[in-house]
């Protein structure tokens, strides 16, 4: 049978079977909520996982780092030039090891009759800086 306009009917298709899906995948588990990871010098602060710590800018005119007080009484430091310093703050002193060149060297730890928290740095590359803490923003 011919339509009005001449063409020739189409063939009556049938729809072709759904091929069945896959199983849904169980959803991933939510990680557990972490400090921003920055990269450079804080990334060195950061890898040690501790919901107590507290990260510092350390700065005075000329130098600038930033601390990681721990509640272990660890303590980290880091600067915009790839050094790394750790040690353990006891009763407010630590020695601390340059980790890249394997070096000592001193911190003091105190607080201003202002309230306001410093770091004397003895030794290394920042020998004889008294650096003020101001809390970073994480």
């Amino acid at each position: 049978m011919e339509l009005a306009n001449g063409s020739p009917p189409k063939p009556k298709t049938q729809p072709k079977p759904q091929a069945p899906s896959a199983p849904a995948a169980p959803a991933a588990a939510p990680k557990p909520a972490q400090p921003k990871r920055a990269g450079g010098p804080q990334a060195f602060l950061f890898e040690i996982a501790d919901e107590g710590a507290n990260y510092y800018r350390a700065s005075d005119a000329t130098v600038e780092l930033i601390a990681g007080l721990y509640s272990d009484g660890r303590i980290r430091l880091a600067d915009s030039d790839d050094r790394r310093f750790a040690g353990a703050l006891i009763g407010g002193h630590a020695d601390l090891l340059e980790l890249q060149r394997n070096e000592w060297s001193e911190v003091y730890l105190r607080v201003t009759p202002t309230g306001r928290m410093q770091l004397e740095l003895r030794g290394g590359p920042y020998d004889a800086h008294v650096l003020t803490c101001e809390p970073l923003l994480q």
